[in-house]
This record gives C-alpha cells, sequence and structure tokens, in this order.
C-alpha cells in the first residue's frame, strides 16, 4: 500500500458521506412528513424536535469524520491539504456567521454580511470536493490507474457543469413572486426541483467514485 494515509483518509471520507445521506433523510422525514401529522397543534411536537436533533448531531458527525478523512489524506496528498485549509476557511466563516448572529449588538447588522459569509461557506464546501475529487486522481495517476483518474477529473468537470446550473435553476424560483401568471410560476418551481435532482445525482455519483477509491488505495 503506496498511499496508507490517503487509503484511510478516503475511506472516512467516504464514512462521511453515508452518515450525510442518513442525516438527509432523517431532515427530509422531519420537515415533511412530521408536520403534516402533528399540523394543528400550534408548537414543535417532541417526535419533530428529536429529528431536527438527530438530524444537527449527524451533521456535525460528518464534518468531523470528513475533517479527520482530510487531515490523514493531507499526509499523502498535496490536493487534501488544500482541501484541509479550505474546510477551515469554511468552518471559520459558518462560526463567525453563527456567532454574530447570536449576539444582540451584531445580530442586526447588514443581511448582506451574513450572506457573504454563508456564501463563503458553501464555495468552501464546493471546493473542497473538488480538492477531494483531483487529489484521488493525482494518487490514480501515480498509481497507474488511468480510468480511475480520467474518471475523477471527468466528474469534477461535471460537478462544475451541475453546480452552475443548479445554481442558475435553483435561483430561478425566486423570480415567482414578480410573475402573475400560474403556467409561468409552475414552471419556474419546475426549475428548483430539477436543481435538486440534479444535486442529488452528483452526491451518489461521488459516493460510488469514493467507494472506488478506497478499493484502489488498498493495493
Amino acid at each position: 500500500m503506496r498511499f496508507p494515509h490517503a487509503h484511510r483518509g478516503v475511506k472516512l471520507i467516504f464514512i462521511a458521506e453515508l452518515v450525510s445521506i442518513v442525516s438527509a433523510f432523517v431532515a427530509l422525514i422531519a420537515a415533511i412528513f412530521v408536520p403534516i401529522i402533528d399540523s394543528g397543534t400550534g408548537s414543535l411536537s417532541i417526535p419533530y424536535q428529536t429529528l431536527l436533533l438527530i438530524a444537527a448531531i449527524a451533521s456535525i458527525i460528518v464534518f468531523v469524520i470528513q475533517l479527520c478523512g482530510l487531515f490523514l489524506g493531507a499526509k499523502d496528498s498535496r490536493e487534501f491539504r488544500i482541501g484541509l485549509w479550505v474546510t477551515l476557511v469554511g468552518l471559520a466563516a459558518t462560526i463567525t456567521s453563527v456567532i454574530l448572529q447570536s449576539i444582540n449588538s451584531t445580530k442586526g447588522l447588514s443581511p448582506v454580511l451574513f450572506a457573504a459569509l454563508d456564501t463563503v461557506a458553501a464555495i468552501a464546501d464546493f471546493v473542497v470536493i473538488m480538492c477531494i475529487l483531483f487529489g484521488i486522481a493525482s494518487l490514480a495517476s501515480q498509481l497507474g490507474y488511468t480510468e480511475m483518474e480520467e474518471d475523477g477529473r471527468r466528474l469534477a468537470f461535471y460537478i462544475i457543469l451541475f453546480y452552475a446550473i443548479s445554481l442558475l435553476l435553483g435561483l430561478l424560483p425566486g423570480f415567482n413572486v414578480y410573475i402573475v401568471n400560474t403556467g409561468w410560476r409552475f414552471t419556474l418551481s419546475i426549475f428548483g426541483v430539477v436543481s435538486t435532482v440534479l444535486e442529488i445525482i452528483v452526491f451518489v455519483a461521488t459516493i460510488f467514485y469514493l467507494h472506488r477509491a478506497t478499493k484502489m488505495l488498498e493495493e
């Protein structure tokens, strides 16, 4: 095994992605099914609060596992080192936003500031995924796995493309408030659904590639 640290790191990142699926599923149940069942109560039910808590804890676990994976992978890959630092930048932006919004003297600051911090955190997440994919592709090149290298770079390209499309489609439903025609409003809402579907496709493809990468790095 030429890259033992990267192997353990990629394996942890793969596990983190699997845990994130559970987190997303629990959050979906909390956001859709529980409010329907408990409609009319006027307050958050205990099951609803519990599911939100589980989703929040799972998200924290995902972050910690991914951070550990990047830390290990950074010992064998320059791209993973970049991803590690970018993760810390995203974390700093998120913590800063939370702190500023929780303090009475600063939570009234311009919404643009908080939006900027949230944007930095979102971009950081995107860049980290790119670093992971390019890092795996680089390792594959060094190991002589040409197909894995090409698949990694191709997946990164599709993620960039889908991210741009998803961003555009995700913005379109926001114009509903300016449109009177019901047909057009429905069409723009559909774009939002398509955006979500694209994100799911990319997410699943990334998980499969991470699984293949763990097998590759075992050798």
